[in-house]
């Protein structure tokens, strides 16, 4: 194990140094694979680039596609960048039997898929990082804090899959003086399991596991909370749109500028810093569901306080 280590650390070196020195002489070659080729992951491709043009404009060899279009590894480029998990999915096959793969930054992937099929060498050897797309833990009860203070009790439905969120959700809860009660979708099915939940808890909260919500459960989820004076607290403009009181996300352009900032950094040879949540989010409200509530909130000072609980 410490060999296996050791060697794939003196690899990811080798392969850094190899791409700092073309840094230093010409252009770098950058792939782009996109999960697909419209809507959000286009969106976070052209802030990733546009990011790394604004400061270094006309070092970079770009090829974007869709990461189905990379069928061969050769010509190798320096970097790769896989938006979305369906191209980390590809790009990290593409090159398995690479003694020294190109470095790997994914951004606007779930963080548990993510980890679930991260290369872990790569990970501990910085040729592998990511952005992800949902929100850290904190910021998510910071956000429940502000704006629904007297809350105590904050609910959310895992799957199996998903319930890899429950630990780190539940110590930042305790930390600010909230409870957390957690419900696991089974094989009796969703419904049974948000039916025993919803009495116990003043919000829902909602986590970006498919397998729970999804469009063909959103609306449900969304009635049952409603008729039941339990707000729901969604991860996209969209759920807020549906019916939900409040929303905490990133843009794909927001986390795409990230990811550009973290490529820019390590171009010149670096690794690649940790896998990260985004920095820069939004909040969205549903002022017709905070009216019948009684709550008066506002975005904009909502999202202003929560960048102050960010800042060291």
């Amino acid at each position: 194990m410490r060999r296996r280590f050791l060697v794939a650390v003196v690899t990811a070196g080798l392969c850094l140094m190899t791409y700092g020195s073309v840094w230093a002489t010409g252009a770098v070659s950058v792939w782009v694979a996109l999960s697909d080729t419209g809507g959000a992951h286009a969106e976070a491709a052209a802030a990733l680039r546009a990011e790394i043009e604004q400061a270094q404009p006309g070092r970079i060899e770009w090829r974007v596609a869709h990461w189905s279009q990379f069928a061969s590894p050769k010509p190798e480029p320096q970097w790769v960048v896989a938006v979305g998990i369906a191209a980390h999915r590809g790009m990290q096959e593409l090159f398995a039997g690479d003694t020294t793969p190109p470095p790997l930054l994914s951004i606007l992937v779930p963080r548990l898929a993510f980890e679930r099929i991260a290369d872990p060498a790569r990970l501990r050897a910085g040729s592998l990082s990511a952005v992800f797309l949902d929100q850290p833990p904190g910021r998510q009860l910071d956000m429940i804090r502000l704006a629904l203070p007297a809350v105590r009790n904050v609910g959310i439905l895992v799957s199996r899959e998903s319930k890899g969120h429950a630990p780190a959700l539940e110590k930042a809860a305790k930390d600010r003086g909230l409870q957390l009660v957690t419900s696991q979708v089974d094989q009796s099915g969703l419904f049974p399991s948000l039916q025993s939940l919803l009495p116990e808890v003043e919000l829902l909260l909602a986590l970006p596991d498919p397998a729970v919500f999804n469009s063909q459960t959103a609306a449900n989820i969304l009635t049952a909370a409603y008729r039941r004076q339990v707000p729901l607290v969604g991860f996209s403009p969209a759920y807020v749109k549906a019916g939900a009181l409040l929303a905490l996300y990133s843009t794909p352009a927001q986390v795409g500028a990230r990811g550009g900032e973290l490529l820019r950094q390590a171009l010149p040879g670096k690794s690649l810093p940790p896998p990260q949540w985004p920095r820069e989010f939004a909040v969205a409200i549903n002022r017709d569901v905070a009216h019948s509530l009684g709550l008066a909130l506002d975005e904009r000072h909502l999202g202003e306080q929560l960048r102050q609980r960010d800042r060291p």
